[in-house]
């Protein structure tokens, strides 16, 4: 599923979730820490990547990291709304990869990805068999503090995106991985427009939809002349999910200069 284009802190610069929360379950706040650290990666992301002005951007904390949030409330309500919906099906386990997408061109949709920051969460047996414990939760907070603080070094990792894609405008898009088809069924075609699910489990109007929309996808190996640069952040493990975060990058024209790879 795809969402195309806040994060959840509490106005006193924290969180809104496991701090202030009054009889929530350990569940609830489990789900509380991943929806926030998705909420507040992709602000952080689009900060850091320079899709949006950064005088729209304030400086917060997420569980002690420093982190970018986005201070228009459009903006805020929509990366908010796109990352809650996604709340039940993560609580289910039927979502475990959810990929902010940068691209160029404008916001009619017509540019190709640049870079793929993907947030990936490999569920152990006890995220769905047993409830977690307060120290499941303080661990998985931990932990996405720890990722936090390496993608708020996005900038020195990552080359800069290419000075024609700032001129002409960048625009980013959700896409939440699934399991299972019906998942877009589910959110609502106005907040999520398609749907990726698990190689041999898809329908096949999923799989139209995917043929329809190649831009949004790196295809395995060369594209148009074009490699794939990979770039790891952080990887870190839970007793609850292990968590891998990293972007990929659409390489240069391989057929400009002969043939040649051309260097950044």
């Amino acid at each position: 599923t795809s969402s195309r284009g806040g994060c959840a802190m509490a106005p006193g610069g924290g969180p809104s979730g496991a701090g202030g929360a009054r009889a929530r379950s350990q569940s609830d706040l489990r789900l509380d820490v991943i929806t926030e650290f998705l909420e507040a990666a992709t602000h952080h992301t689009l900060h850091a990547r320079g899709v949006y002005p950064k005088e729209l951007f304030e400086a917060r904390a997420f569980y002690g990291a420093r982190v970018q949030k986005s201070r228009h409330p459009d903006l805020d309500a929509y990366v908010a709304d796109a990352v809650q919906a996604l709340r039940a099906p993560i609580a289910r386990g039927d979502v475990r990869r959810v990929v902010l997408v940068i691209k160029d061109g404008d916001s009619g949709g017509a540019g190709e990805p640049l870079e793929r920051h993907v947030f990936d969460f490999a569920l152990r047996d006890d995220y769905l068999s047993k409830t977690p414990s307060a120290e499941d939760v303080d661990a998985l907070a931990k932990a996405f503090a720890a990722c936090m603080s390496k993608i708020s070094f996005l900038d020195a990792v990552l080359p800069p995106i290419p000075t024609s894609a700032m001129t002409n405008g960048l625009t980013f898009e959700l896409v939440a991985y699934a399991d299972k088809p019906g998942i877009v069924r589910e959110l609502g075609v106005d907040q999520w427009s398609e749907e990726r699910v698990a190689a041999g489990e898809e329908d096949a109007a999923a799989d139209e939809r995917m043929r329809a929309e190649p831009r949004m996808e790196f295809w395995a190996g060369n594209l148009f002349g074009r490699d794939k640069e990979t770039y790891p952040v952080k990887t870190t493990k839970t007793n609850l999910i292990d968590i891998d975060v990293f972007v990929e990058r659409r390489g240069e024209d391989t057929t400009k200069n002969g043939g040649s790879r051309v260097d950044r």
